[in-house]
């Protein structure tokens, strides 16, 4: 305050300051409040609460997926591979239980887990599927030179949520995939 100044001109510029229009006083405040801050992240939290348990089971679903359709892809090659001149018999094993796997190649009944050099072309574990097991298996084999394969379950996985997937060998030697369940988003059910 400015001794020379009457008082009266100091408190007239005081209130003229506070009594401005309420469009002038919010353009001139900006930013973000704290209170505003929390409430914001409150409803981030809530939001992600509701879907992480949903992403939990679009990630499960896919790596039963996966794991079940690499298997239909495997012996669709071991099929093809068979077919090709002279490569004669194509054998997949298949190995249950928690630890499971599969192998492609020329030797029948592989231990696919540690296999012998030059007896397989392929091998697939569990640990490339988190979360996957291989309730049930049956080995195939592929002989070029036979036109019917044996037909039948080739193997049934499940996932930690309990969805299960089956892979199965058409009398043709083209592997399927269905739902034991019933209809999936996916696949059919079997029959």
């Amino acid at each position: 305050m400015n001794p020379r100044q009457p008082l009266s001109r100091t408190l007239r510029g005081v209130v003229a300051a506070h009594a401005r229009p309420a469009g002038l006083r919010a353009r001139a405040a900006r930013g973000v409040t704290l209170i505003e801050c929390v409430i914001a992240l409150a409803i981030l939290a809530a939001l992600m609460g509701v879907a992480l348990p949903s992403f939990g089971e679009a990630l499960a679903r896919a790596r039963l997926r996966s794991a079940a359709e690499d298997l239909a892809l495997d012996l669709g090659n071991a099929r093809l591979e068979s077919v090709r001149a002279g490569a004669g018999v194509v054998y997949v094993t298949l190995r249950p239980g928690a630890d499971w796997c599969w192998a492609v190649g020329p030797v029948p009944d592989v231990d696919c887990r540690r296999p012998q050099p030059g007896s397989t072309v392929h091998t697939v574990s569990a640990e490339q599927y988190a979360g996957v097991t291989m309730d049930r298996a049956v080995s195939a084999a592929f002989d070029g030179r036979d036109t019917l394969a044996s037909a039948g379950l080739a193997a049934e996985f499940s996932s930690a949520q309990g969805q299960q997937l089956r892979v199965h060998v058409t009398p043709l030697g083209r592997a399927g995939i269905c739902a034991p369940q019933g209809r999936s988003a996916d696949y059919p059910g079997c029959p």
